[in-house]
């Protein structure tokens, strides 16, 4: 059975968005996904490495406390060698997600130039081309995030809400990055409340999906920590943090990782809504295809 073409180009409800969503994702995820491992590999394998270095650095310090759990709260967690793992992590998570928002935009947009057929060597040429813009637009929009939720949190969400379609508005409409930011805020403009919601909405399902990966670190924990109880072990934290719960932990990261590929195709149908609301482009366009038919 053939994929039906999905139109993204057309006003949505919230339903038809979650529903167009994970419709799109289900008949296209193999040759998403393989692209995904294709472009963002290097980064994606960093940003695990990095993970499981600061669980394995964690885990070497936990036993060098040992029995004495008060250092925690002395600071003792605070070791160059953390701050390395962080910083590695946060450098390598900018690069993943700018090139994860590269490949899966770009994905789409190869979807609707050709009409349901993707062109792998146009998704790659055009992610290359854009690349850092993607990374530029990942460091400032986080900046003002950062910088919102720490004025009080409520900034940080409003701000969340609009800056959440600058990648589509950047790969689409081919703005640069500050125009692409201030033209986020004017297409939501009278519809912030409904753009939360659809994202609110997505990102909640996503997380329930994500739970699903997380069982057997969360099940591994329980049962390791009622048998430590029963030992009488509680005290030495490190017996806690073991390989098992290592390898169980990134399992449930690249889950993870991967999963946010649902709340950027959500995006882009978000931004297609209020661009078709405001603009009218797929209609226009719906109009003119008439009238070369006729």
């Amino acid at each position: 059975m053939e994929n039906q073409y999905i139109n993204f180009k057309k006003q949505r409800e919230i339903g038809e968005i979650i529903s167009d969503t994970f419709k799109f994702l289900r008949e296209n995820y193999k040759l998403l996904f393989t692209l995904i491992f294709k472009i963002t590999g290097p980064a994606f394998l960093i940003l695990l490495l990095s993970a499981g270095y600061y669980l394995f650095v964690s885990i070497g310090i936990f036993e060098e406390i040992g029995d004495t759990p008060n250092l925690l709260f002395s600071g003792a967690l605070l070791t160059p060698q953390i701050f390395l793992a962080l910083f590695i992590m946060l450098i390598s998570l900018i690069i993943y997600s700018s090139l994860l928002y590269g490949t899966v935009l770009h994905f789409i947009k190869s979807y609707i130039e050709n009409k349901g057929v993707i062109d792998e060597t146009e998704v790659k040429f055009g992610v290359k081309n854009s690349v850092w813009e993607l990374i530029g637009t990942s460091v400032i929009t986080g900046i003002m995030v950062f910088f919102g939720l720490m004025l009080c949190i409520f900034p940080g969400i409003y701000l969340m809400v609009p800056l959440s379609l600058t990648f589509s508005i950047l790969i689409f409409d081919k703005l640069g990055i500050t125009e692409s930011i201030s033209h986020c805020f004017t297409l939501i403009k009278g519809n912030w409340w409904v753009t939360f919601a659809s994202l609110f909405v997505m990102w909640l399902l996503t997380y329930v999906i994500g739970i699903i990966f997380s069982l057997p670190a969360i099940f591994y924990s329980l049962i390791k920590g009622f048998t430590m109880a029963k030992e009488g072990s509680m005290a030495n934290p490190s017996q806690f943090f073991d390989w098992v719960y290592l390898v169980l932990n990134l399992i449930s990261s690249v889950a993870q990782y991967l999963l946010y590929t649902i709340m950027v195709i959500a995006t882009a149908f978000i931004y297609f809504s209020l661009n078709e609301q405001k603009n009218f482009t797929g209609t226009m366009e719906n109009i003119d295809n008439l009238g070369k038919r006729e």
